[in-house]
């Protein structure tokens, strides 16, 4: 019996990472970075963006005041995305936690001179949008051809 609750809980563990961060910097010369991650069922997940001791955004824990009214945080199905207003241009490292049952984190350095600019095909390749695309413009191409 002990196996066997042992194996599931291992299961629930192991199933919840942070598995990418990526980041861009917006036409208003901002920070957006975008935290993918393997959410389990339940309970709803929490995010946090961390800059060595100090909250720059999150869904639970109040931000340190350095970064009040420049950083916000938003949650959607299997992303957590934060927006930066002011970011230096000197590098700077990022930590994304994700917490359900357990805590999954990724780190990421962001040098303002070599991000890539965000862009409409950055949001198109995030996760559904592509297939959705695909998906609304099959029937165009498939009238061509017929």
């Amino acid at each position: 019996m002990y196996i066997i609750a042992t194996f599931c809980l291992l299961g629930l563990a192991t199933a919840q990472t942070v598995t990418d961060i990526t980041s861009c910097i917006t036409k208003e010369n901002n920070l957006r970075m975008e935290c993918n991650f393997n959410p389990i069922e339940t309970p709803s997940p929490t995010c946090k963006f961390t800059q060595g001791d100090k909250i720059v955004a999150s869904t639970y824990e109040k931000q340190d005041p350095t970064y009040k009214n420049r950083a916000n945080i938003t949650m959607m199905d299997k992303v957590c995305e934060m927006s930066l207003t002011g970011l230096p241009d000197n590098p700077q490292e990022f930590k994304c936690t994700i917490k359900q049952t357990v805590e999954s984190s990724k780190v990421a350095t962001v040098d303002k001179k070599t991000t890539a600019k965000c862009s409409g095909i950055s949001v198109l390749l995030q996760e559904g949008t592509g297939l959705f695309l695909v998906l609304m413009t099959l029937p165009l191409l498939l009238s061509e051809l017929i």
